[in-house]
């Protein structure tokens, strides 16, 4: 079980990727009405950038070419705490976006303006591990945004901010259970239910809140894959990156 402690450190930088089918002016006039839609899970490795799926940026791509949106109309949807303990949502528009140069890999990210600073106050990057030591049965949770902002509504209403918890285990690892210090699996198997919206969401441990994955898909919707993330391979991919995302 994730700790509370750990899950208040985590979640603030666990963001969802989508867009505004109002401009922002009036979103801003009532943040309880549904015009933020969901295209997937982020998280924040830089002050002012977020990892995601390659796919999730393709498809909020795609989405917007459907509706024919404008670009200051793609946002990331983060959740901080506000007066009486309560959470609100702080909404950033995407500036520019970055996929890894192997197609490959269902990995992307995207930048955006943090100002003003004041209303991003406890939201800050999540730790990475340091090097991949995972074992089979070993705990895990997954943060994020399973079926979109269906979660977040009620009655035509937002009435609850803030990514979804579920914990389970890993339960395989790809292409072998076990692999020389240094190197990293292609993939992991966890026993998560997990649903569309959830890519691009945090693999982490639930004892100190580091992430060791980012997911990417499901199968049946009962076992979660995921990519292993160290720090090094994030920042190795972020080297590759416009200069406003690569550095530190």
């Amino acid at each position: 079980m994730i700790d509370a402690k750990v899950l208040n450190q985590i979640r603030h930088g666990i963001c969802a990727v989508g867009y505004l089918t109002v401009p922002l002016e009036k979103y801003n006039e009532d943040a309880a009405q549904p015009y933020f839609k969901v295209v997937g899970t982020g998280f924040l490795v830089r002050p002012s950038v977020v990892i995601t799926n390659r796919h999730v940026i393709e498809g909020l791509a795609e989405v917007q070419a459907d509706l024919g949106f404008p670009d200051k109309q793609q946002m990331l949807l983060f959740v901080t705490v506000g007066e009486h303990a309560r959470l609100r949502p702080v909404i950033r528009m995407i500036r520019a976006t970055f996929t890894a140069a192997n197609e490959s890999l269902d990995v992307g990210f995207v930048q955006f303006q943090r100002q003003p600073e004041e209303h991003f106050r406890g939201i800050e990057p999540l730790e990475l591990d340091d090097r991949y030591a995972l074992r089979v049965t070993e705990e895990v949770a997954v943060c994020g945004y399973p079926y979109g902002e269906a979660m977040l509504q009620r009655g035509g209403k937002v009435y609850r901010w803030g990514p979804v918890v579920q914990s389970g285990h890993i339960s395989a690892v790809s292409p072998f259970d076990r692999v020389p210090d240094g190197f990293l699996p292609n993939e992991l198997l966890l026993d998560v239910r997990i649903a569309g919206g959830m890519s691009g969401g945090p693999v982490v441990r639930p004892t100190d809140g580091r992430v060791v994955g980012i997911v990417h898909s499901t199968w049946e919707s009962t076992t979660a894959l995921a990519l292993p993330l160290t720090k090094t391979v994030v920042e190795q991919w972020l080297a590759q990156a416009p200069p406003e995302m690569s550095r530190p």
